[in-house]
């Protein structure tokens, strides 16, 4: 009987790892496909990421995996534990963005283009559509899809699971700089709260928020 329970136990962790490979293995040909597939404008990036990591992930937890995408971070839940580790997260994510902008290289090499300096209102059109598109793409994929596929089995390390594939996606696609600096430290802010809070809403809501005070200070800075 031992033995039986034994065998039993080891089908089911082999079931585990070989899910878990599977759909890391989904996760690596979304990302690759949205940054091969070419782009002439941020319309048609923003199209591809959608389909790529949205969509497709979407698809592969309901009609492969068959789970509830609430378990992927597509829910609201613990409104009043999220708000306090929301407050906590974002002004250490602003603390980080300040550090970063008055002590390091960051500002001599981060780029907005003029026209989005020069207008108040082109700038809140930029932050609302290219940068909120982006950051919910990004907080989707990478803190709802991918955090969530390792989070049962490795709780926190999943957090360095995640931050390590973006930041080995940026190194294979030479896209590491101080202009991605911004999503890495997000990654990693906004992961831990996704953790904290089992969805990745509140770290999209943050990411915008952060996003947009970044910008917004560093063209005061550079005015």
């Amino acid at each position: 009987m031992p033995i039986k329970i034994m065998n039993k136990v080891k089908q089911n962790l082999l079931k585990s790892n070989q899910e878990i490979l599977v759909s890391f293995g989904v996760a690596l040909i979304c990302l690759f496909s949205s940054f091969a597939f070419p782009s002439e404008n941020s319309a048609q990036m923003i199209t591809k990421n959608i389909f790529f990591l949205i969509l497709l992930p979407i698809a592969y937890v309901k009609l492969i995996l068959g789970k509830k995408l609430a378990d992927f971070g597509w829910n609201l839940k613990n409104p009043k534990l999220a708000l306090l580790w929301s407050i906590n997260m974002t002004l250490f994510t602003l603390l980080l963005f300040y550090l970063m902008l008055n002590y390091s290289q960051f500002k001599s090499d981060y780029v907005l283009e003029n026209y989005i300096k020069n207008s108040f209102w082109l700038f809140l059109t930029y932050e609302l559509i290219i940068v909120n598109f982006t950051s919910f793409i990004f907080t989707a994929f990478f803190q709802g899809f991918l955090l969530s596929l390792f989070q049962k089995k490795f709780e926190y390390l999943s957090l360095a699971i995640s931050t390590g594939t973006f930041l080995m996606v940026l190194l294979l696609t030479k896209s590491l700089s101080w202009q991605t600096a911004p999503f890495i430290l997000l990654s990693i802010t906004g992961g831990f709260l996704t953790l904290k809070t089992k969805s990745f809403f509140y770290s999209y809501f943050m990411s915008i928020f952060a996003i947009i005070i970044l910008d917004a200070y560093f063209i005061y800075l550079t005015k």
